[in-house]
């Protein structure tokens, strides 16, 4: 973005490729290096970027979709793995982590569709489970300009 309100139109649009670039399908990250869910979010913002918001529309509907399909969902870890973050440290509430992004994947999905409102209070929701949750406070950030 900085790139184009420098009028440095090549640049911009090299950037904004580059991220588009990754996985579509939003999912839990429970692995260090699972994408993460608002990468998603990006994307959809790279893609409006490029002209293309078919695309951008479908990123941040497919976030609002996956959320609305686990937020009921019963969580529980049956396997063992290294590389879980904190997960396999700490004793967490595996259930109200699963509502947590839910709301915030949700919340995503509706500031990418301008749905200002639905979007506040999905992430309003997330700081209520959580209130040191940086994506969730950014994000409800943006809802305010």
């Amino acid at each position: 973005l900085c790139y184009r309100e420098l009028g440095k139109e090549s640049e911009a649009l090299s950037c904004f490729h580059k991220a588009t670039v990754g996985s579509s399908e939003p999912a839990q990250a429970f692995f260090y290096n699972d994408q993460q869910p608002d990468k998603i979010f990006y994307q959809g913002l790279a893609w409006r970027a490029l002209g293309d918001e078919k695309k951008a529309r479908s990123r941040f509907n497919k976030l609002i979709k996956h959320g609305e399909k686990h937020l009921f969902d019963n969580c529980k870890i049956d396997y063992f793995a290294v590389s879980l973050p904190d997960l396999a440290i700490w004793e967490e509430d595996l259930n109200k982590r699963n509502l947590l992004h839910c709301n915030y994947v949700m919340g995503l999905g509706h500031l990418g569709l301008g749905n200002l409102v639905k979007a506040r209070s999905f992430f309003e929701e997330v700081r209520k489970l959580d209130v040191n949750h940086q994506g969730g406070q950014i994000h409800l950030n943006m809802c305010n300009k």
